[in-house]
């Protein structure tokens, strides 16, 4: 590790060593390296956490129902779609880092499918990261990995979702850095958001909305099987312009964006089965999203947004998108609310 900077303050050294007159904020580039933060979801992307794909992605057929999948998922074809990703990101000047979790990672319950999906298992607000603790059986144990990672690469942990609570990333969707939605969903229980808030307040976090999300029992099948997150079925695009499915949302969380001087792009039936609100900022109205979604996209651009797509059916079949596939570490705070 290269020596940090030393803090510019005058201490006599003569004397006994006191406490410094200094907040952890004051210190926390000297002390962990980066000024770490992504309380935005439309701030300008500084430095993004990614996982490759690897054999974990496809599990044996005979368990494709267990693990949430309709067909075996082509793994080299994930690799190559999930490049295409990785150099959108770098093509932007985003810092890219990898998670390095093993091909053919395991968990406690067999393989960890949705390993990719980096926005699960923790995300980073001012000063540090939270590491959250998955749901479902088939990803638990993907956390060690973030949290092992965000460590080396210097990002302190402020707290870890634990006891009976569950939150996964990609039920966090941020409309500025004082506002927070949080799904409440089959992925995402209570205990979690309650934890998860007791730290958001202590960052600045002036309301966390809570935004139940309708889920399933054994019918998982489009359209009974619900949603797994809030970034399913809403995304924030730029200030105060969102994108949403309605029918996967309840009509007071409309109404509350509108309050909140937010338009919402009404996404299609045909491309919100396909994730087309999962879409990843990575400036003010410049988003990535999911090639295809074309009148989703024509609604965008109208609106004056940057539309980039990316090809990314294998991880659509495995439940998600570009936002999914991508943990920001370091994002400008962006435009308020």
């Amino acid at each position: 590790m290269k020596h940090l900077k030393r803090v510019s303050l005058k201490i006599d050294k003569s004397k006994p060593a006191i406490p410094l007159p200094l907040s952890y904020d004051d210190e926390l580039k000297h002390v962990w390296g980066r000024k770490w933060g992504a309380q935005s979801e439309i701030g300008k992307l500084r430095e993004v956490l990614v996982q490759r794909p690897g054999r974990e992605m496809s599990p044996p057929q005979k368990y494709l129902r267990w693990y949430g999948l309709t067909r075996g998922i082509d793994v080299a074809k994930a690799v190559k779609q999930h490049e295409m990703l990785v150099e959108i990101l770098k093509g932007e000047g985003i810092r890219v880092e990898y998670m390095n979790a093993p091909d053919g990672a395991e968990g406690p319950y067999g393989l960890l499918q949705g390993l990719w999906g980096t926005r699960d298992y923790g995300f980073v607000v001012d000063g540090g990261a939270i590491v959250n603790r998955t749901s479902l059986p088939w990803d638990r144990g993907a956390e060690r990995w973030w949290a092992k990672r965000v460590m080396e690469l210097g990002c302190p942990i402020l707290y870890t979702i634990h006891g009976s609570g569950t939150l996964e990333g990609g039920n966090v969707v941020w409309l500025d850095p004082a506002h927070v939605c949080i799904g409440r969903s089959i992925r995402t229980n209570q205990d979690g958001i309650e934890q998860a808030s007791a730290v958001l307040r202590s960052v600045g976090i002036e309301e966390v909305k809570v935004v139940p999300i309708p889920g399933y029992l054994e019918n998982v099948d489009w359209p009974a099987g619900g949603f797994a997150h809030l970034d399913c079925v809403f995304g924030y695009v730029d200030q105060g312009l969102a994108v949403a499915y309605p029918p996967g949302l309840p009509f007071d969380f409309l109404e509350y964006l509108r309050e909140k001087a937010v338009s919402i792009i009404e996404i299609p039936p045909e491309e919100g089965k396909d994730y087309a609100c999962n879409v990843f900022a990575l400036e003010p109205g410049k988003i990535v999203m999911l090639e295809g979604s074309k009148i989703s996209q024509k609604k965008l651009e109208k609106e004056g947004v940057d539309v980039i797509t990316v090809e990314m059916s294998e991880f659509i079949e495995s439940g998600g998108g570009p936002h999914c596939a991508t943990a920001p570490l370091i994002r400008d705070h962006g435009p308020r609310l």
